[in-house]
């Protein structure tokens, strides 16, 4: 389960580029993408005194020391915040900025939006059971997706939403937002890419309306999943991936190496990650991917700062590839089941019976740079 070298290269650099110098800016439109911004991100630490949540904050072990080169007291941490729900209800996909600026989809249709104190609350519209996902284009616009079709969104953070016709009844499994420059004008604008049941649709202005995606037979398989920016990489069953390169456009086929259902994948600069059904992880192979078994199988995965994270089926979330430097697991807690994208603030986790928290990751022990660097 190593990570390939370029990838500990350029996890190395940017993890010690912020421990020398301070965190850069992130480079992410939303908390789906991964390498353009058009949104700020908030403090991501709750605010004081909030008697609703537990602010707790726990760490986990640092990583096995000794294995890079002038970096023997090199480590990270991740932290994970304990956040709470107004209800005990069972959340099936999450999104946000940080702990105080999310939303969460319930198993019964019901979105809940957390307030400035990380409490998540159920907002004053229908349930809707056919909803089964939920995503932030930028801090005011917001999409809901799910069977037959089914589109809702808002431009007012939640407040209220509109029904959005997408052109197809097909079920919709995965939302991303992304911006990307087309051209001929080559000026960058907010993108949004739908999967599901055999489509793939495509927005040029934040999700507002969408098209169809035309796709070889080949390619239009039940797609679960899909992130990225300029590249883009969606996963479905059978193990099918497709990619695109150019915003969402064209698609081809990549080679997954399995057959087993995937259902979701997550992007940090050219690094990405698969969680599969059977709990497999699947890494960047060559021009595909190949898969990893884990002594804890994971049931998701997304993005904590600059580094992926694999959320386990015990409830604990690690550092993705496990390599030196990545984190140990550090419990999240029992029933924790979907993660966020996630960003350089961290990332959102949820489960049953209101289970929420926040994922941070800290830098210790900053060593000097390597002289091959």
């Amino acid at each position: 389960m190593a990570s390939s070298h370029k990838s500990s290269r350029l996890l190395l650099v940017s993890t010690l580029l912020l421990a020398c110098g301070g965190s850069g800016g992130d480079t992410e439109g939303s908390s789906s993408s991964s390498s353009s911004s058009s949104t700020a991100t908030p403090d991501p630490t709750l605010t004081e005194g909030a008697s609703s949540s537990s602010s707790t904050t726990t760490p986990n072990p640092t990583v096995t020391e000794g294995s890079t080169p002038d970096c023997e007291m090199f480590t990270y941490d991740l932290h994970v915040t304990a956040l709470s729900a107004a209800e005990a209800v069972d959340f099936v996909s999450v999104a946000g900025l940080n702990s105080h600026a999310a939303l969460a989809l319930a198993a019964d249709g019901r979105l809940f939006r957390a307030d400035d104190s990380g409490v998540f609350h159920a907002l004053a519209m229908p349930a809707d059971p056919a909803l089964g996902r939920v995503e932030m284009a930028d801090a005011d616009t917001w999409m809901a997706i799910g069977a037959g079709g089914l589109a809702q969104r808002s431009v007012d953070g939640g407040d209220s939403w509109s029904p959005v016709d997408v052109g197809t009844e097909a079920a919709l499994r995965d939302v991303a937002f992304f911006n990307f420059a087309d051209p001929p004008s080559n000026q960058q604008t907010l993108h949004g890419v739908i999967v599901g049941d055999g489509v793939v649709l495509r927005s040029d202005d934040a999700g507002a309306t969408w098209s169809p995606v035309a796709l070889a037979p080949e390619l239009a398989g039940s797609l679960r999943a899909v992130d990225g920016s300029d590249r883009l990489i969606a996963v479905g069953d059978a193990g099918l991936v497709i990619h695109s390169l150019d915003g969402g456009v064209t698609w081809e086929q990549v080679d997954s190496g399995t057959d087993a259902d995937l259902l979701k994948v997550a992007f940090v600069y050219d690094d990405a990650a698969i969680v599969a059904a059977t709990g497999e992880v699947l890494d960047r192979s060559g021009d595909g991917f190949a898969p990893n078994t884990l002594t804890v199988p994971a049931v998701d995965v997304g993005r904590v700062d600059d580094v992926l994270a694999v959320l386990h089926g015990d409830g604990t979330i690690s550092g993705w590839p496990a390599s030196e430097m990545v984190a140990e697991p550090v419990l999240v807690g029992a029933g924790a089941r979907v993660l966020s994208r996630g960003n350089a603030s961290g990332a959102l986790a949820v489960g049953d019976a209101g289970l929420a928290a926040f994922v941070m990751r800290t830098i210790n022990e900053p060593c000097e740079l390597p002289d091959e660097f």
